[in-house]
């Protein structure tokens, strides 16, 4: 049963039919010593019974009329002043004190003469709080027992119980037309705010009250505010109200619904324009978009850029484009054009087009890059939001560009102005970015703390952005998955991923998203769910070409993870790219200059094959310490590439080197919080590990041994691939190529074999699996897990 309902039932079961006698406040009423009482207040507040009661205790009749009472004979005068009139002036015989009049009125209908009467002191007013039952006059017409729930269930509000019975329909109505429309908009205004759960300047005495029946006043607030809008001239109070008490998007709606174009259009840029989006939430963007008509908004410089921004956060660039081209001219698309001739555009224009790269499939020279710094001098110091924009923007291309010193100073510089201009929302996604280069340097530790800074922000937002929260719990889940804690991301995987996948993220967000989920899917669940969830970010290689690349190299690392090496190497090999094998065979220092953040993800791939097949290969330790020295490397790749310098140095049996090498990558994984990154690399770390001198060196160091701890509550083997069946390391890898599908003749020349040595090998695995036949080897290669 509705909780109105409830309250009514009981009020119905509990009072009795009569009206309650009001004896005591009648004769507080004739007690006073003013000669004019006036009953104040709206509706339902039971003034026409007090007054009809009064007629009957003293034989008066009362006087129903806007016309003023006649001045007759009697002791008293009763005036019960009709809803919505306009009553005449009152006589100056009550005026001045000379005769006593009782008179019963709404607080909007104003009564001339009154205020002077007030003046002299000869006005004695009850309003709302004066006109309630209290618990001593409920005992008067009902048990003792039942006062005070009664109490608490109508406040002593007349109206809900002089009316028990009122079905949830009529009582909405009767608040609608009764209580409601003679508010004023301001007060209608207020009344919203109130029932959406935040303060509001309304009638004290009121509020309480008005709670009672809160499940059904939006339905009556709702027609008041109905009936409003079909008035031109009350819709434009209304809007007004609604700016002036901050409801910028009712405001900017109203204003549409009654033609008033330019006035919405004023209230909108004043409520951000372009950056509407990011004060009020994408649900309301879109409305106020929506309410203006196509040629209005599009002979309008900023609806046209606000309209490209939607179109943006849709992930439709070409419709962007194609609107600002319309506005503009087609030169607004050519990016050296518009950041070469500044003048020709405006710097709001300018501006919002340095926004605009971040969506578009563009890589910025460092020319191009220099010039678009310079369009900061042409942004007024004052304007916090475009600059804070600016730096949000360069943000993303640093890191790109893995250029994460100089993303994080223009980080704080976007903070501040953002702060400045106090759009939480977009700190918000600041202080995500700065967690987001936190996990990418692998510190995990220092990108917790900017995770409950976003949380901060995203807690001061004043609307809700679940796309957002989403955000946040995958970067909280993907800190726990980098200490050691799959459980979390593996949850939001299974619950989150749909939404998460279908919502709109910068390309640096997607970047993190593809790593880590397709990681812990492809660890905590298989190969085949890693690819799937690859598989599901494709669509934006249609319009991105970068997100293609990222896609690949992805799949391939996961490839490698499940020794499919053959078929990484194949995928990786397709990708038109410089980077290829023999490029990377021949590279020395060339890998230390690699800057582009794609190129230095496909040259480690090359790189951990390389090491995978032939860790003996000359001047190998040298390329690797190149790939190292490189200063655009992420700290998580430093990681990995140092455990891979570790492997050649303990294949070439140079244990002392090795062990120092993975000595201090696990030192630095302790002291960043950092263990994802090493359970990526288990194939490696597993044969390092169950060397005996390596593996007793490391558990001398008390951090060390909680790191390897954790690797292995999180799944690391204590023995190789192929150990448990007393395959050796070369016998096992020959077997994985086999079950990729490789021929001798391959697998010869990939690992610098003879084909009679690779046929040897092949004879010796056969022997210990119990197998005769190469079908039966790759079967029981991957019943023992050795491919995936």
């Amino acid at each position: 049963m509705h909780p109105t309902q409830d309250r009514r039932t009981a009020l119905t079961t509990s009072q009795p039919r009569h009206r309650i006698d009001r004896a005591r406040k009648r004769r507080d009423l004739l007690a006073a010593p003013q000669a004019i009482a006036v009953l104040e207040a709206p509706a339902g507040m039971g003034k026409s019974v007090l007054l009809e009661q009064l007629a009957e205790e003293l034989g008066l009749s009362v006087h129903r009329s806007a016309t003023a009472p006649p001045d007759g004979q009697g002791p008293l005068v009763l005036w019960d002043i009709p809803p919505a009139s306009a009553p005449e002036d009152l006589p100056e015989v009550y005026v001045s004190g000379a005769r006593r009049i009782v008179i019963g009125k709404r607080p909007e209908t104003t009564l001339p003469s009154l205020d002077r009467a007030s003046v002299y002191g000869h006005v004695h007013r009850l309003v709302t709080s004066d006109l309630l039952f209290d618990r001593e006059e409920l005992l008067s017409a009902m048990p003792a027992r039942q006062v005070e729930r009664v109490f608490q269930q109508s406040r002593g509000w007349p109206l809900l119980l002089g009316q028990p019975n009122a079905g949830d329909e009529h009582l909405a109505g009767f608040l609608a037309s009764e209580l409601l429309s003679p508010m004023t908009a301001a007060e209608l205004v207020a009344l919203a705010i109130w029932l959406d759960g935040q303060p509001a300047q309304l009638d004290s005495a009121l509020l309480p009250l008005l709670d009672l029946v809160r499940p059904i006043l939006p339905g009556a607030l709702a027609t008041a505010l109905a009936v409003r809008r079909q008035d031109a001239e009350q819709a434009a109070e209304l809007a007004q109200a609604y700016l002036a008490l901050g409801l910028t998007t009712e405001a900017v709606t109203t204003w549409q619904s009654i033609g008033r174009l330019d006035e919405a259009f004023d209230a909108f840029r004043a409520g951000g324009g372009r950056f509407y989006l990011y004060r009020y939430g994408g649900a309301a963007f879109d409305r106020v978009l929506a309410g203006f008509p196509t040629e209005y908004a599009l002979g309008n410089d900023t609806l046209v850029m606000s309209l490209a921004m939607q179109a943006l956060k849709h992930g439709e660039v070409a419709r962007a484009r194609r609107l600002l081209a319309d506005r503009f001219g087609s030169g607004v698309n050519d990016v050296r054009r518009v950041f070469t001739g500044r003048g020709q555009y405006s710097a709001d224009l300018v501006a919002f087009r340095v926004v605009m790269l971040i969506y578009e499939d563009y890589q910025l020279t460092d020319e191009l890059f220099e010039q678009v710094f310079g369009t900061l001098s042409d942004l007024p110091l004052d304007d916090h939001i475009v600059r804070g924009s600016f730096y949000n923007s360069v943000l993303e291309f640093y890191i790109r560009g893995r250029r994460l010193a100089a993303a994080e100073d223009v980080a704080q510089r976007a903070i501040h102005h953002y702060e400045q201009a106090r759009v939480p929302m977009l700190a918000f996604y600041i202080s995500l970015h700065q967690a987001l280069m936190r996990l990418l340097m692998g510190d995990a530790n220092n990108a917790r703390q900017h995770a409950e800074k976003s949380a901060r922000y995203l807690g001061k937002v004043g609307f809700d952005s679940p796309g957002d929260a989403r955000l946040l719990a995958l970067l909280n889940a993907c800190i726990d998955y980098e200490g050691g804690k799959p459980e979390p991301l593996a949850r939001f995987l299974s619950t989150e991923l749909d939404d998460f996948v279908h919502g709109e993220i910068w390309p640096s967000l997607i970047e993190f998203a593809l790593h880590y989920g397709s990681q812990a899917l492809s660890e905590h669940f298989s190969t085949i769910a890693a690819r799937n969830f690859l598989d599901r970010w494709r669509v934006y290689q249609v319009s991105n070409r970068q997100f293609g690349i990222m896609i690949e190299l992805r799949e391939a690392a996961i490839l490698q993870n499940a020794n499919r090496w053959q078929e990484a190497a194949e995928r990786t090999a397709a990708l038109a790219t410089r980077i290829t094998r023999a490029w990377v065979a021949a590279a020395g220092e060339e890998l230390e200059r690699l800057k582009d953040r794609d190129e230095i993800v496909q040259a480690m791939i090359w790189l951990r094959h390389i090491v995978y097949e032939q860790p003996t290969r000359p001047h190998l330790e040298v390329q690797l310490g190149h790939i190292i020295g490189n200063l655009n490397l992420t700290g998580r790749q430093r990681l990995c590439a140092q455990i891979w310098l570790a492997f050649v140095h303990k294949r070439r049996r140079d244990l002392s080197r090795a062990r120092g090498v993975l000595h201090k990558v696990f030192e630095e994984a302790a002291r960043l919080g950092a263990i994802a990154p090493l359970a990526e690399e288990r194939i490696f770390l597993t044969e390092l590990l169950e060397q005996q001198r390596i593996g007793e060196y490391l558990e001398i160091s008390a951090p060390v041994r909680q790191v390897l701890r954790r690797l292995r509550d999180g799944g690391l083997p204590n023995s190789a691939l192929g150990a448990q069946s007393g395959l050796s390391r070369r016998e096992t890898k020959v077997l994985m190529m086999i079950s990729e599908g490789s021929s001798n003749k391959f697998i010869a020349n990939a690992l610098g074999l003879s084909e009679a040595t690779v046929k040897f090998h092949l004879s010796n695995a056969y022997r210990k699996l119990g197998c005769t036949r190469r079908r039966e080897a790759i079967s029981a290669a991957r019943a023992l897990g050795l491919v995936s």
